[in-house]
């Protein structure tokens, strides 16, 4: 799995997720912190997304989906940890 692509799908999906739910760009609030589990159960849903298709024999779609889990749960783990 090349790492390149899965990191740079992580990094883009840690920035619209911040973008979206904490940046408070427009005026909107910040999401609750619940929020984090959610992204958390998405982010497992994502990682067995890419177990399958290396499995089921599409290999080139699972940089996609680990990317996407990766970022996810980052995501989740940062907002509980960090002050915000």
């Amino acid at each position: 799995m090349p790492l390149g692509r899965v990191a740079l799908i992580a990094a883009v999906v840690l920035g619209i997720l911040w973008t979206c739910l904490d940046a408070g760009i427009g005026g909107t609030v910040p999401a609750p912190p619940a929020t984090s589990a959610a992204l958390l159960v998405l982010a497992v849903v994502f990682g067995i997304g890419t177990w399958v298709m290396r499995v089921g024999g599409r290999p080139e779609r699972a940089p996609l989906l680990a990317g996407l889990s990766i970022g996810a749960a980052l995501y989740a783990v940062l907002r509980l940890t960090l002050p915000g």
